[in-house]
């Protein structure tokens, strides 16, 4: 009988967290005993050509190299398999093994790491992933307690990409800012008019004028 441990992956504005299905499969006797490939699909809701995807597709492939195709990880990218604020619980419920989210897209599911999005002043990529994770780690918070955690990357300080030229307050005045968690809260501060959507949508959106800028 094959058991199975499910796994989840999160990520946050500031940090991403991403856990794996850790599984033991037994003989199987119509192979003369050789064992069935372990089949994991990864859920993530980036485009496929954003470099997260295109990274997450080179760890798989890394997987099934060292495993001698042992384990073979399918990418499923752009929320195809679960959207980007149902990707934990769609790892809990066994939709999909491994997936990518974001702690800001589900705002109150997780209140000791949403503390991480808050505007500390991360001066990089590194330093904010290296504080993420030590926290994730040391603190090992209840919420994240139903899946097993791989790793946390984070990004740099984020900045404000406008089609329109945003100079002073005042040109941020009504501007339609994709942003979600705490930067929802930054660009009203500002002025500015808050869109929430996840980060693989902005590309049209930003096409289509439903946002005119991304934060």
């Amino acid at each position: 009988m094959n058991r199975t441990m499910k796994v989840v992956s999160l990520a946050a504005i500031v940090v991403a967290v991403s856990a794996v299905l850790l599984a033991t499969g037994c003989k199987d006797q119509g192979t003369g005993g050789k064992a069935k490939p372990i089949q994991l699909n990864y859920s993530i809701f980036f485009p496929d050509v954003h470099i997260v995807c295109q990274t997450a597709k080179a760890w798989a492939e890394e997987i099934e190299k060292r495993t001698d195709g042992r384990v073979k990880i399918k990418i499923h990218p752009g929320g195809t398999l679960t959207a980007a604020d149902k990707c934990y619980d769609g790892v809990v419920n066994g939709i999909s093994d491994i997936g990518m989210s974001c702690f800001a897209y589900t705002r109150g599911r997780f209140p000791l790491l949403e503390g991480l999005d808050l505007p500390v002043g991360y001066p990089n990529g590194t330093t904010a992933t290296r504080i993420a994770t030590e926290l994730a780690m040391k603190c090992k918070p209840a919420e994240i307690g139903d899946v097993h955690v791989l790793y946390i990357h984070a990004h740099g300080p984020g900045i404000l990409a406008s089609k329109k030229p945003v100079r002073t307050l005042d040109d941020m005045k009504g501007l339609k800012v994709r942003a979600t968690g705490l930067s929802t809260k930054i660009v009203a501060a500002l002025g500015g008019n808050p869109q929430a959507m996840p980060q693989g949508d902005t590309y049209e959106a930003l096409q289509k004028g439903v946002v005119e800028a991304t934060f």
